[in-house]
């Protein structure tokens, strides 16, 4: 009598709760020493406290089973707010809030995030059949901006924070963070780019608006178009995150129906048969910054050319500016993201060569604050030193 042949049990799927062989990131962090202080440096986010908050994070390891646990965007954000401190713009404490509202971990955001997720993926046609469940899953909450503005706005991420969580410090701190909850998602055409500010158009109405630059229109050439939600702030308009750029026939349909924007996103990006196009939805990892709207990719490449150019004259460099920035007016916006990262505040601390000083002098009109205050600020340091 033939031997039966055994039969081979089904692979069960990746990161099944309990499966021995293989245990989820979150499953490893609940079992480990970073759960508490999560909650411990959440807490002192939104009590408006950044030393408690760097105190926390820097009395535990930075590695968790060799993966990264603290994000590099929630450092990035506290270390500029430790260094420059009263520098800050208060529009900065508002982004700053609306970063915290994304990452609360607090129970009443569960479904919130279940839907919000549900959402960025009916958009873009569906899971990606390639990409582990987990991993797809992170991928939406650390970089979807589909996800982000659902989760924040139309779920009412932001508003619940701020009524729940926030302390009466950290909201007085902030500029108009109340009017930012009920911003409406909106189409616009760039107009124009000067160093300090951007110029749009309502494709609809024809109302002309001026926002802040701080790089978001680097992406995008004039006549293009974006969506995306105006905030006021106490100096004008900016945008209350990067803005999305988007073809012309979605802004026209965002600017008729605005809240209709992720229905006019799925029907240009997730109908089968459909060609995706140029919808950015998928950001990097530290893209949604504190102080600048420039991917932190383009702002190393924009500095090591300009770095070489400056030290060396003759040299046309590996890269040159022009490839960078279709608008000479964007590279202000792009020194000053350089500027405020945490690295570069520290190293230019320790003592800045007089012809750099020099030549960061000449950016000061022409870069908004943060950046302004401190490049005035080197400065004087080096004067008094002198």
């Amino acid at each position: 009598m033939p031997k039966r042949k055994k039969r081979e049990k089904s692979p069960r799927p990746p990161n099944r709760p309990g499966d021995p062989r293989r245990r989820s990131f979150a499953e490893k962090v609940v079992d480990s020493p970073y759960w508490p202080a999560m909650f411990a440096v959440n807490d002192a986010e939104a009590r408006g406290d950044v030393k408690s908050a760097l105190e926390i994070i820097h009395t535990t390891s930075d590695q968790l089973d060799k993966e990264q646990f603290w994000h590099p965007s929630r450092l990035e954000r506290l270390e500029q707010l430790r260094l420059l401190e009263a520098l800050m713009p208060r529009w900065a404490h508002s982004r700053w809030i609306v970063a915290q509202a994304l990452q609360s971990t607090h129970a009443r955001n569960q479904w919130r995030m279940s839907k919000a997720i549900r959402v960025a993926l009916d958009v873009r046609g569906g899971p990606d059949p390639g990409r582990d469940r987990e991993d797809d899953r992170i991928q939406i909450l650390d970089r979807d901006w589909v996800y982000r503005q659902t989760f924040l706005y139309e779920l009412g991420g932001l508003e619940a924070f701020l009524r729940h969580n926030a302390s009466g410090d950290l909201i007085a701190g902030a500029d108009r963070i109340w009017e930012w909850v009920r911003a409406p998602m909106r189409g616009l055409r760039l107009r124009g780019h000067e160093p300090r500010h951007l110029l749009w158009e309502d494709p609809r109405t024809g109302e002309q608006l001026t926002t802040i630059n701080i790089g978001a229109g680097l992406l995008v050439d004039d006549g293009e178009c974006v969506i995306g939600r105006i905030v006021p702030i106490d100096d004008g308009l900016m945008f209350e995150t990067a803005p999305l750029r988007v073809p012309e026939e979605v802004a026209y349909a965002v600017a008729d129906e605005p809240e209709r924007w992720i229905d006019a996103l799925r029907d240009r990006t997730g109908r089968p048969g459909r060609e995706p196009g140029e919808i950015w939805t998928h950001r990097g990892l530290r893209d949604y910054g504190l102080l600048t709207d420039i991917p932190y990719g383009l702002v190393n490449l924009a500095m090591d050319a300009g770095l070489h150019a400056f030290r060396n004259p003759d040299d046309d460099g590996l890269v040159e500016l022009d490839e960078l920035f279709n608008h000479p007016a964007d590279y202000p916006a792009c020194l000053a993201a350089w500027l405020m990262r945490p690295e570069t505040i520290t190293a230019l601390g320790s003592g800045t060569p007089p012809d750099g000083l020099a030549a960061l002098g000449g950016f000061a009109e022409f870069v908004h604050e943060p950046a302004a205050s401190l490049i005035r600020d080197l400065a004087d340091h080096h004067e008094e030193a002198a």
